[in-house]
Order: C-alpha cells, then sequence, then structure tokens
C-alpha cells in the first residue's frame, strides 16, 4: 500500500538540461508548483557538449549567471577543423551555425548547477526515482506510480506532465506517442587525460572515414574527448565497443589519432551512446508534451543538442503557462500545446534536409554501407521541401 501522494501542478520526468530549463522557466513565469523527477543520482560521467555563445542568452532569459555555475563549465573553442568530403582542411566554426564564438561544456558542472538553481527556486527534485505507470484520469490530469529505492512505491497526482527522458522517450512512448526514427547512428568514444604541462589548442576536428566519422575536442579539466560515429551493426561488427576494435580504428585516422599522442586514456573500455535523429510526437494526449531529446533527436554533427534542449524547454514552458492559465475559460483549449508540437516538426523536417545536404558533401566511399545509407535521394528532399511549403 502506498504511504505517500504528490500533488503538483506540473511533473517533469528527466532532470537533465532540458528538464531543468523548462522547470527554471516555469518557475520564473508563474506560481506553478513544479516536480522533477530523475532516474539517475546525478553522479554518472556525462559526455562534454560543443554548443554556441546563444546558449548566454537563454542563461540570461533563465536569470542564471554563467559563473554561477562553476569555475570551468565553459571554455572557449577558437577554432575548428573538419576533413569532410576531401583530404584538405576546412574550417568553420560549426556545421548549422555560423556564431563567431563557441564553447565546450563541463557537463557534470553544468547539469548539477541548473538542477541546484531549480531547487533554490522551488523545485521538488525526486533523485533515484523510477515511473512504473502513467495513467491520464478522465479529468485530464494524471496519476503517476512512481518507485523510489528507499521510499518504495508512491503516487503524484499532476495536472500536466513533461517528457525529458532523452532519445528514449520512454513517457511518450508509455502513452503511446509515435516515433519517426531517421537511422541508427551511434557514438562510441573514449576520455583522455592530457600529460601535465603539455598544452593543446582549444578546437575541435572531425575526420570523416570509410565507415562513418571522427570527433575530437580538448574538454574542460585538461580532458580531451574522442569520438567514432557510426550506425549500430556497424559499430558491431567492427567491434567498436570493444578496446582493441576502437583502438585500431584510431590508428587508421589520418589526422584524429595525433590529437591525444601521449595522452593517457582514463577508462579501459570505449563508452556508447545512442546519437540517432527522430521526432516523437503524442499530438492527441490532452495536458503532456515532450521537450529536448525526446522531442527531437538530432545528429551530433549539427551542434544542436543543448541549444535545442533550452529553446524546446523555453518554447514548452510558455506554453504549459498558457494551457494552465487559471484565466483560461476553455481548460481542454490546448492551442499552445498544438502550435508547440507544429513547430517542432516544421524544425525537424528544416533539419533533415540540412543534414541530407551536408551528408552529400562526402563522396570518397560510394560503396560504404554508412555512406549508401546517406546517399542523395532526390525524391525524399523533393518531399520534405513540399511538406514545409504546406506548413
Amino acid at each position: 500500500m502506498m504511504s505517500l501522494k504528490i500533488e503538483t501542478d506540473v511533473t517533469i520526468l528527466g532532470a537533465g538540461p532540458s528538464g531543468a530549463c523548462a522547470a527554471l522557466s516555469l518557475l520564473n513565469n508563474s506560481t506553478l508548483n513544479i516536480t522533477l523527477v530523475e532516474q539517475s543520482d546525478f553522479s554518472q560521467q556525462r559526455v562534454g557538449e560543443h554548443v554556441s555563445d546563444s546558449l548566454f542568452n537563454f542563461l540570461d532569459f533563465l536569470n542564471i549567471e554563467p559563473e554561477s555555475l562553476g569555475e570551468g563549465c565553459f571554455i572557449p573553442t577558437y577554432g575548428s577543423t573538419a576533413y569532410w568530403g576531401s583530404n584538405r582542411p576546412g574550417f568553420r566554426n560549426s556545421v548549422f551555425t555560423t556564431q563567431e564564438s563557441t564553447y565546450q561544456l563541463n557537463r557534470e558542472l553544468f547539469d548539477l548547477g541548473l538542477i541546484e538553481t531549480a531547487v533554490e527556486r522551488g523545485a521538488r527534485v525526486l533523485p533515484r526515482t523510477h515511473c512504473l505507470a502513467t495513467n491520464q484520469l478522465p479529468d485530464g490530469t494524471w496519476q503517476l506510480i512512481l518507485s523510489h529505492p528507499h521510499q518504495g512505491e508512491f503516487e503524484i497526482h499532476s495536472r500536466f506532465i513533461v517528457d525529458a527522458t532523452g532519445r528514449k522517450a520512454s513517457i511518450t512512448r508509455g502513452i503511446g506517442g509515435l516515433s519517426d526514427k531517421t537511422d541508427d547512428l551511434m557514438g562510441v568514444g573514449r576520455f583522455f587525460q592530457l600529460a601535465k604541462g603539455h598544452k593543446k589548442t582549444q578546437e575541435y576536428i572531425i575526420e570523416s572515414c570509410e565507415h562513418g566519422w571522427w570527433y575530437g575536442a580538448l574538454l574542460p579539466n585538461h580532458t580531451y574527448v574522442v569520438t567514432f560515429y557510426s550506425d549500430v551493426d556497424i559499430i558491431a561488427k567492427l567491434r567498436l565497443n570493444q578496446q582493441e576494435g576502437w583502438n585500431k580504428l584510431l590508428s587508421e585516422s589520418k589526422h584524429i589519432k595525433h590529437c591525444v599522442n601521449n595522452c593517457k586514456v582514463t577508462a579501459p573500455h570505449p563508452w556508447s551512446r545512442p546519437a540517432f535523429s527522430q521526432i516523437t510526437m503524442a499530438d492527441n494526449v490532452n495536458n503532456f508534451l515532450a521537450i529536448g531529446d525526446a522531442a527531437c533527436a538530432f545528429d551530433p554533427i549539427s551542434s544542436m543538442g543543448i541549444g535545442f534542449a533550452f529553446s524546446s524547454a523555453c518554447h514548452g514552458a510558455n506554453a504549459i503557462i498558457a494551457q494552465l492559465n487559471p484565466n483560461n475559460s476553455d481548460p481542454k483549449s490546448n492551442q499552445a500545446i498544438k502550435q508547440y508540437n507544429l513547430d517542432l516538426k516544421s524544425q525537424f523536417d528544416n533539419y533533415r534536409l540540412l543534414k541530407q545536404k551536408f551528408y552529400q558533401q562526402e563522396l570518397r566511399w560510394p560503396q560504404a554501407p554508412f555512406w549508401q545509407r546517406r546517399a542523395f535521394n532526390s525524391s525524399d528532399v523533393e518531399e520534405l521541401a513540399l511538406d514545409n511549403s504546406m506548413t
């Protein structure tokens, strides 16, 4: 028998950057009661993130001073080199953006700082808590059954729920949402510690090869990350999730391997992270929306991860406030939510066009499965362009 029942206005499932940003935006602009539910205890290692300086505009909107997130949370990236479509280097800031300034994040400091700020401003945060079931009641509100290792099973009754569970989009899928997954991309990487006194240029590098592409970047705390991106089946076939296979492919690279000369690997085995592109929608469900990767997940080549996490969270928060406004004459009205979902679809369709055009720049391995799967298809482009013109 469950002894605890929590009443709240908005429950956000997932306390990563998108979930924390949504909570902060709601707290700053409404009197709604906010509860954040997170499966982890915030101690797991996170992969660093390359972001544009537009992130600071979002922090300003959330009334957060960048310095408050901790010393070394951001380091500037002064340049980038891409060996893409040619052995000759190309220089750019980001594949899809033209900002003059970009940065690498210390994700541990960044994520924890956002959560701590949300708690200071009144959010209830429930770590190490799993959502076992979501049930929408006849009046449109939600009953959530959750489990905590010490508290046991308990219940949350919430007027609105937000899926911020990342690419798995577990809440959206659980309530019958549909997912359009466009590829099976995965990142397999390793962290390296720079030798004492060793200095490396604050830049990132991209290098394509027959089976996918490499990414390397200097992170805060004198750490360097190298990640290889390819499809799941190719990674399995080449055993890139194992030390021997990953090291062998790195040694065959022309440029990226030199970035970690005389650097010590920090863990014996590579880590892996899903990196596929998808849009996940539950348009017909009232008092619900998804944000961040749970709504739209983008190829890392786009550098859109954290930026979209913040933008979707802020716009989603505005839609929630409009939905739950006590002056709303029609409590079932969800026009703001509908517009939010339409905007997501439009943004994802535009992204697919840009991604396809970018991958078409690499023509050196036309018979390789990775590149064949991303080969130019004029009918796809025409169909997407037609869809965009009609929305």
